[in-house]
């Protein structure tokens, strides 16, 4: 009996032993195992412009319809990072091009106050310089000057509530509910303040844990996965290491580490990040002349428009650098992008988190943060961010 417990034991302790060295291979993504009946899923781009009712072209922005050949795929989160990486899978879906632009948000927000919704913070258009000594919040709301600079300084309830705003506005279903029968839509983003950890509104339909209705058409920010496999993947279903910004093929935003290479790992260093990318080294300078949508975004042009950057530093308009793979703009650098998901790492059992995830570094950081799998999180009410539209595929697609 005892030897039979034993033998048990080593059973259970071999098995164990092989659930690391399963889940943490660090393979080319989607993942192709022997084990496994997925394979490489190919993607389809459709583009759709979304018109803002009463307002001009200007406010009008476009979602990329992501179509994951058979409709799913598997992935690795924080693939090619030193972390241990995290498979799961994503299924088809839209984001937009570009990161909300303050003109979009603004006719938005008009939309929403008179329709019964409160919306904290108003919103800012860009930021010139140091976040919290540049730009002050009586700027906050005001009538936009410039178009298609990023929105930003709003918590991540702001965001969501303004997406259930567009939503109602566009007559779609909105995401986001105080009720489990998704009857009404969460309408003001008043929350606790953000050093107040022990009361944040979490109670299932709350401000902080709203009900989540993931069959609904309305608009929403994109989850984690969403936002990495869409920074990191290509037409023909493979994708771009985790260590690049988003749409850079020639190498790793960040040199291999000490420790990377200790453990026998090398990572060319990339020639073309800063094509792709607004960050601290290269933000101060001129954009072109002529973006994507034919704004130009010189700081000689800016400067008549705003105030000017003490540091240089600024964010920059939409559609300056390249775009990726999948045709989306500034998913590396520019304004980081508010998430739906608690900032938990991956896989974590961790139900809540005091911050939510952000995604794609900005102008002001190092490039380390604007990497494809930089995993970074915000306070719920930090006013740094801005976000993507993100969306379900309508099904008449």
């Amino acid at each position: 009996m005892k030897r039979t417990t034993e033998f048990i034991h080593t059973l259970i302790f071999i098995f164990l032993a092989l659930i690391p060295a399963v889940s943490c291979k660090n393979e080319l993504w989607p993942v192709k195992d022997s084990d496994s009946d997925s394979s490489v899923k190919t993607v389809s781009t459709a583009n759709r412009t979304i018109t803002i009712p009463d307002a001009d072209s200007t406010a009008s922005f476009v979602m990329i319809d992501v179509n994951i050949e058979g409709g799913i795929d598997e992935i690795i989160l924080g693939e090619d990072l030193i972390e241990v990486p995290y498979r799961t899978t994503v299924s088809s879906f839209s984001l937009a091009r570009y990161e909300t632009s303050y003109n979009t948000w603004y006719e938005v927000l008009k939309w929403a106050e008179k329709h019964g919704y409160n919306i904290v913070n108003k919103g800012v258009e860009g930021v010139f310089g140091e976040v919290e000594h540049e730009k002050n919040m009586s700027d906050a709301g005001a009538e936009p000057k410039l178009v298609e600079m990023p929105v930003c300084r709003l918590t991540w309830r702001d965001v969501m509530v303004w997406c259930n705003a567009l939503s109602e506005m566009k007559g779609l279903k909105p995401v986001y509910c105080t009720d489990k029968d998704f009857k009404t839509p969460l309408r003001d983003s008043t929350g606790v303040a953000f050093d107040d950890l022990k009361n944040y509104a979490t109670e299932p339909g709350e401000v902080d844990n709203p009900y989540v209705n993931t069959k609904a058409n309305g608009f929403r920010l994109p989850y984690v996965k969403e936002w990495e496999y869409a920074a990191r993947k290509r037409l023909d279903g493979t994708a771009i290491s985790g260590r690049n910004v988003s749409g850079d093929e020639t190498g790793s935003a960040i040199e291999t580490t000490a420790t990377e290479l200790m453990n026998g790992l090398s990572f060319p260093l990339s020639s073309k990040q800063n094509e792709y990318c607004w960050q601290r080294q290269n933000s101060a300078s001129n954009g072109p002349s002529e973006t994507y949508t034919g704004q130009d975004d010189t700081t000689t042009t800016l400067s008549t428009k705003t105030e000017k950057s003490i540091s240089g530093r600024r964010m920059h308009l939409s559609g300056g650098k390249l775009p990726n793979h999948l045709g989306f703009f500034d998913m590396s650098g520019n304004v980081s992008e508010w998430c739906f998901d608690y900032d938990v790492p991956y896989g974590s059992m961790n139900k809540f988190s005091t911050a939510r995830g952000q995604r794609g570094g900005d102008y002001l950081n190092e490039i380390v943060g604007s990497r494809c799998s930089g995993n970074k999180g915000g306070a719920l009410v930090g006013l740094t961010s801005g976000f993507r539209i993100a969306q379900n595929i309508p099904k008449n697609n």
